[in-house]
C-alpha cells in the first residue's frame, strides 16, 4: 500500500538526490531512497555488471550481466515504483565517468551520498561540493554523504561544504596500503601484479580451495594477457595477496546504506544542529555490532576546506 497524508496524497522527499556508484553499498542505498519516496534519485556508474556482483548487489540478475549497473539499477527502480504505485519516484542512470560531470551537473542537487569504492573521485567531488559553495558564498550548499565499507567494517562522513570538516581533512585517517581495489579496475584494466592475483581468486577461482600452483599459473596468463610484467610472481608473493583480500559482505553494505540514508532524513527535516553534528560514525562487526558517532574537527591547514 501507498502511505498517504490525511488528503490522500502521497508523501514523499521533495529532493533530488545523486547516488555515486551502484555496487554493493551503492544498490542498497538506491533501494532506500525508493523506500523513502525521494522525488528523483539519480545513479552514476561507468561499470558494468559481471557475474561476481550478483552475490552481493541484489538489483541484478543473471540476465544483466554485461549491462550498465547504473541503468539496470534505474530500471529496476522505475519498474518496483510502479508495481507499488508510487508514481511520486524516479530514477535516472548516468553511465558515464563522474569525473567528467562537471559543477553544472552537480549544483542541480541537494545531497550527494557516495558508495565509491576509490579515493579520486571522493577526493573530486569533495573539491568540487567544496569549491561550489565558496563560489556561491553559501547560496549552494549540497551535503555530501560519504559511506564505505571493508568486509565487516564500514564508515559514514557527512560532510556540509563549509562548515564541518570535509573529506580531505581526514584523508590522513585512511590505511597507508588499500587491501580492496575497485572489481572495474581489476576486471578490465588491470594495471600491477596485485590486481591480477585480486581477480583470480575472486572471480576465476572464486569458492575453491587455494590450490598455489593453480593460482601461480592462471596470475602468470592473466598477466601475459595484459603485458603485465611477471618477473617478480612467485608462489609466495601470490599467496601473500590472496590472504590479504577483505571479501564484501552484504550485511555491511545494508547497515551503511542506512546509516547514510538516515544522515540525509536528518538533514532533510532539520533535526541536527551542524556546529555540534556528530560527523563522523565508524562502524565494526568484528565482536559484536559497534557504531561509534564523534564529531571530526576541521583541519585548519586542509587544502580544500580552510579559508572559509
Amino acid at each position: 500500500t501507498v502511505r498517504r497524508d490525511w488528503e490522500g496524497a502521497t508523501i514523499t522527499m521533495d529532493v533530488k538526490v545523486l547516488v555515486l556508484g551502484a555496487g554493493g553499498l551503492g544498490c542498497e542505498v538506491v533501494k532506500n531512497l525508493a523506500v523513502l519516496k525521494v522525488r528523483e534519485i539519480h545513479v552514476v556508474d561507468l561499470d558494468t555488471i559481471e557475474l561476481t556482483n550478483l552475490n552481493r548487489q541484489f538489483l541484478f540478475k543473471d540476465q544483466d550481466i554485461g549491462r550498465y549497473k547504473a541503468q539496470v539499477a534505474a530500471e529496476y527502480i522505475n519498474r518496483w515504483s510502479e508495481h507499488q504505485q508510487i508514481s511520486c519516484t524516479r530514477a535516472i542512470a548516468h553511465c558515464m565517468d563522474l569525473l567528467s560531470l562537471g559543477s553544472d551537473f552537480y549544483e542541480q542537487f541537494d545531497f550527494v551520498i557516495s558508495g565509491l569504492d576509490a579515493v579520486q573521485p571522493r577526493r573530486f567531488v569533495n573539491q568540487l561540493l567544496v569549491q561550489l559553495t565558496r563560489n556561491s558564498n553559501f547560496e549552494i550548499c549540497i551535503p555530501l554523504i560519504d559511506g564505505g565499507t571493508e568486509g565487516l567494517q564500514g564508515h559514514v562522513k557527512t560532510i556540509i561544504p563549509g562548515i564541518t570538516a570535509c573529506w580531505e581533512c581526514s584523508i590522513e585517517t585512511l590505511p597507508q596500503q588499500q587491501t580492496r581495489h575497485p572489481m572495474c579496475t581489476i576486471a578490465n584494466s588491470p594495471r600491477n601484479l596485485e590486481h591480477v592475483v585480486e581477480y583470480v581468486v575472486t572471480v576465476q577461482m572464486a569458492g575453491e580451495e587455494l590450490d598455489t600452483k593453480r593460482l601461480l599459473q592462471l596470475c602468470r596468463d592473466r598477466a601475459l594477457q595484459f603485458g603485465i610484467p611477471a618477473d617478480t610472481l612467485t608462489e609466495s608473493y601470490a599467496v601473500g595477496v590472496a590472504k590479504r583480500i577483505v571479501p564484501s559482505v552484504s550485511s555491511t553494505n545494508a547497515l551503511v546504506a542506512a546509516i547514510c540514508c538516515n544522515e540525509m532524513v536528518k538533514i532533510y527535516n532539520d533535526s541536527v544542529d551542524f556546529n555540534t553534528l556528530k560527523n563522523f560514525k565508524t562502524v565494526s562487526g568484528i565482536n559484536g555490532l559497534y557504531i561509534n558517532s564523534f564529531k571530526f574537527a576541521r583541519l585548519d591547514t586542509c587544502p580544500v576546506c580552510s579559508g572559509f
